[in-house]
């Protein structure tokens, strides 16, 4: 495992994702999250709503890393296997998770569309990076 090209691929996919989650989770439908107040916290300070989304894009940074420390641990090296990676992920995790929740908590439906689809790009970055970074030792 090259440790220099796993840090390239992870920075790399928390740069990249950060921009997929502001669009995903921040812009597209922005105006839903107003349709459910009661699920959503209320900022009366920018400062904090600044606070939140910071603390938030780290925590979704986690998610970028963790999967190009697998790919390389596991031997997955290449767009294809590591978007096939990607793909199997978001289908086993982050979407049962938001159906669920849709099905108990009072969240726009659109909402849930472009958070599955805010993970899907999410994951399908840092496939992307792991296939531009990673190479196979062998």
């Amino acid at each position: 495992m090259n440790w220099y090209q796993v840090g390239e691929a992870a920075i790399l996919a928390s740069v990249l994702s950060s921009f997929t989650d502001w669009y995903f989770f921040g812009i597209m439908f922005h105006d839903r999250y107003h349709s459910t107040p009661g699920v959503w916290r209320q900022y009366k300070d920018k400062k904090d709503e600044i606070k939140s989304v910071t603390i938030g894009t780290l925590y979704g940074s986690v998610t970028s890393i963790v999967f190009v420390i697998s790919c390389a641990y596991w031997d997955i090296y290449g767009y294809l296997p590591a978007l096939i990676t990607a793909g199997i992920l978001w289908i086993m995790i982050p979407m049962p998770l938001l159906l669920s929740n849709a099905q108990f908590m009072k969240i726009d439906r659109r909402l849930v569309i472009s958070h599955g689809l805010g993970w899907l790009a999410r994951l399908v970055v840092s496939a992307l990076s792991v296939g531009l970074c990673l190479k196979s030792a062998s």
